[in-house]
């Protein structure tokens, strides 16, 4: 069963998720990031936290604090595609509170294959974070050449 409850630290407060896929994660209130509209397919969950298992390297997980049994894999993109700029298809940086570029982290979602060359990431709907104010978006690039499911390896 999910359960969430807070817990006041005398340096921080700390929010306990139990989640069937990590167990118990005790996660510090001010790494929360905010999405105000949610990730796509998911608009009411709101609060997400990003979760580094040494395991599942170089992916991390993006986990609902809502809702704990809902987490996706993301990787940065930038290692793997040195060409992939979705910072120029994005205009409007006031929901992200920030008018430097610098402060972004760009995030794809990942769908996790039986074999390392069907990994495939999602390069049409990136996830802008903003680490300094813990303030997050998912976007929908128009250009064609960007794939919903392009393959991280080639075979």
């Amino acid at each position: 069963m999910l359960k969430m409850k807070e817990k006041l630290n005398e340096n921080d407060s700390i929010v306990n998720l139990s989640t069937e896929k990590f167990g118990n994660l005790h996660i510090k209130k001010k790494n929360i990031i905010a999405f105000d509209n949610g990730v796509l397919g998911f608009e009411d969950l709101r609060q997400f936290v990003i979760v580094n298992i040494e395991e599942c390297l170089p992916f991390e997980w993006l986990v609902s604090v809502e809702d704990p049994l809902i987490a996706f894999p993301i990787l940065n993109p930038m290692p793997f595609f040195t060409d992939y700029n979705p910072m120029k298809s994005l205009f409007d940086l006031a929901p992200l509170a920030s008018n430097d570029k610098e402060d972004l982290e760009i995030f794809c979602m990942v769908t996790l294959g039986n074999s390392p060359t069907d990994v495939t990431i999602n390069l049409k709907g990136p996830i802008f974070v903003n680490m300094k104010n813990k303030k997050g978006k998912q976007c929908v690039l128009t250009e064609d050449y960007y794939s919903l499911h392009h393959p991280l390896l080639r075979a």
